[in-house]
């Protein structure tokens, strides 16, 4: 299991200039080896590989001074992020998606450099919440070292530059935690009105990080393009522009970490839909709820949070096709449009919130899979069967198990 630690750094006004520099000089390499690329297809027809241009920053830091100053895992990496760019296009080619060519990276957007090859001792100097760390050809860089790292073999390290400032990210691969088995699991069926609604009837309320924060951003938006371009002031403005919709992302980051944590804390597998996110933004009128609300990164946290894998729990995707739109109580189809909040059957006269209608389905879903023999005749009974044995079919669904 690999894990990523992140902590803020603050190098000094020397250390900063060197970074600034090196970062340009990863930009340069990038869009010098993309140029490459695509003049030998035009030109061509051909193609340029990584082993091609990894070779060729042999002469290149043979013969200068600047380059042979520049780690040669930060170089590597630059090109190793240009052929993981031409892979994933290539790809999505093959599936009949938007084909997304690789571009070229303006000023100031190359925004961090990664070191394979790093110090013995990777972290010194601890006292307290700050100490130092080794970064390669560079020295030692102030770091808040506010929680320790794992035990286990350091891979990589990542400096990132971010609006709020430096920050370090340490890669470390530890022992992989034994899955433990299923005794009780909860569905979960997100929403836009509620951000979840959980099998048990309990509602999420959905924060709405971006559209409360729309005004300040609009605000910051209005100044930035009244300001001239490549000016002081404009790049000021930029810079807080940038922090604004960090602290967005922050937020947002921050809640989906505690809803998780929340939900491992109480069940040992969580079940979701497996939705098709991409899809779904098509839709003009939702898109930028659904995006705000960010239900693709808040599953993506339920299979990476570090209590479902340090603990060896379970995060189960379901097929999402019909969940609302089935009864829970008798299982006859009952059609029914997004604006209609409210479940009602004729069948059996059930009536019940229709998100948590839909999360039962999803709960029953995921025991159906795994081969199990749960029946659920009214949300009560739900309740009575969250401890089922039947999750404990080796038939999983799961994510990262």
């Amino acid at each position: 299991m690999v894990k990523t630690y992140q902590y803020r750094i603050y190098p000094t006004k020397a250390q900063t200039q060197t970074l600034e520099t090196q970062l340009d000089a990863c930009r340069n390499i990038y869009n010098q080896a993309l140029a490459w690329r695509k003049n030998t297809y035009e030109q061509k027809g051909g193609s340029v590989s990584y082993v091609q241009q990894a070779n060729a920053l042999t002469p290149l830091r043979g013969g200068s001074t600047f380059w042979s100053s520049l780690h040669s895992d930060v170089l590597q990496d630059t090109l190793r992020r240009l052929d993981k760019g031409f892979k994933a296009f290539f790809r999505r080619i093959k599936a009949g998606e938007n084909r997304g060519y690789p571009r070229f990276k303006g000023q100031g957007r190359y925004r961090s450099m990664t070191f394979s090859h790093l110090a013995k001792t990777l972290i010194r100097g601890i006292g307290g919440r700050m100490a130092r760390l080794v970064v390669p050809k560079m020295g030692e860089v102030k770091i808040c070292y506010h929680r320790p790292l794992p035990n286990g073999n350091i891979k990589t390290l990542t400096v990132q530059r971010k609006a709020s400032g430096w920050y370090a990210n340490i890669t470390v691969e530890v022992d992989d935690v034994p899955k433990a088995a299923i005794e009780t699991a909860v569905g979960v069926d997100v929403g836009l009105e509620s951000f979840l609604t959980t099998s048990e009837g309990e509602k999420v309320g959905n924060p709405r990080h971006l559209r409360r924060a729309e005004l300040k951003l609009k605000r910051k938006q209005r100044i930035v393009s009244r300001r001239k371009k490549t000016s002081h002031r404009r790049r000021k403005f930029v810079h807080e522009l940038a922090k604004q919709h960090e602290h967005v992302a922050n937020q947002r980051k921050d809640f989906h970490g505690k809803t998780a944590h929340r939900l491992y804390s109480e069940y040992d597998a969580v079940v979701v839909e497996d939705l098709q996110i991409t899809n779904m933004v098509k839709n003009h009128h939702l898109a930028k709820s659904i995006s705000d609300a960010a239900w693709g990164t808040f599953i993506s946290t339920l299979g990476t949070c570090a209590k479902a894998e340090n603990a060896g729990l379970h995060l189960l995707c379901v097929p999402p096709h019909g969940t609302s739109q089935i009864c829970s109580g008798c299982g006859e189809k009952v059609i029914k449009s997004l604006a209609v909040r409210i479940h009602r059957c004729n069948s059996c006269g059930l009536v019940l919130d229709r998100d948590h209608n839909a999360a039962i389905n999803i709960l029953r879903v995921a025991s159906t899979l795994r081969g199990g023999a749960l029946v659920v005749n009214s949300p009560n009974e739900a309740r009575n069967h969250t401890d089922t044995r039947s999750f404990t079919s080796p038939r999983a669904l799961a994510v990262g198990s």
